[in-house]
């Protein structure tokens, strides 16, 4: 689990494959209905992830010793989360 995680991933959707996507199988719209534009995970969801990328230069990341990140990017990470998930990658 994500350290800034409160609580377990929520169930991903049915698959075709009758399992869970890997993140690469989740980039393939024939198997993705969520994310019918193909993204991988490295593109998706650019909003999210610049704002997360910035908040962890500003106060550093969780692997740093008495970084503040945890507390002041909760709500940021848990946002980038929720546009993954919402376009079917298992994070």
């Amino acid at each position: 689990m994500w350290p800034f995680a409160t609580s377990p991933s929520p169930a991903p959707a049915a698959s075709p494959l009758g399992r869970p996507l890997t993140n690469s199988e989740a980039a393939d719209p024939k198997l993705n209905p969520l994310n019918p534009e193909g993204l991988k995970p490295c593109c998706a969801c650019p909003e999210t992830k610049k704002l997360r990328d910035d908040c962890f230069l500003q106060y550093g990341s969780n692997a740093d010793d008495g970084a503040d990140s945890q507390a002041k990017c909760k709500e940021i990470v848990d946002n980038h989360l929720k546009c993954m998930r919402s376009l079917g990658f298992n994070v």
